[in-house]
């Protein structure tokens, strides 16, 4: 009997310690799917204002070159006009790429890192 209880005793701590590394591993790797969807949302608006960016731009370049005809054509209202909106649109433009580049600096970085930093905490033997 002795013999049954140890080999009984042993089974249940491995079974517990096996359950409750499955059950940190299962949390965390939802934790991760849910960090990772975070990340790749804020590369998605960042490449979303680049894009905004790039069509500004196209569009800049057509106010300006409308402003440098405008300008030889004429001495003053109608070419100042049409600078003053092209400027305009420059600091839109520098506007949105700049936060749009920031923001995929950001989170250019896709590993779920506070889910791996709380596996190497609950489970002290992975590293």
């Amino acid at each position: 009997m002795p013999d049954n209880f140890g080999r009984y005793f042993v089974n249940a701590i491995v079974a517990g310690l096996v359950g409750r590394i499955i059950g940190v591993v299962k949390t965390e790797y939802e934790r991760a799917k849910v960090e990772t969807a975070a990340k790749l949302k804020g590369i998605g608006i960042g490449v979303g204002l680049l894009v905004a960016a790039a069509a500004i731009g196209f569009f800049l370049l057509g106010v300006l070159i409308t402003a440098a005809i405008l300008g030889l054509a004429t001495v003053w209202p109608a070419w100042l006009a049409a600078l003053t909106v092209g400027g305009a649109m420059l600091l839109i433009i520098l506007i949105l790429a700049g936060i749009g580049a920031s923001m995929i600096k950001k989170n250019k970085d896709l590993t779920p890192q506070q889910s791996i930093d709380n596996i190497k905490a609950a489970l002290p033997l992975v590293d």
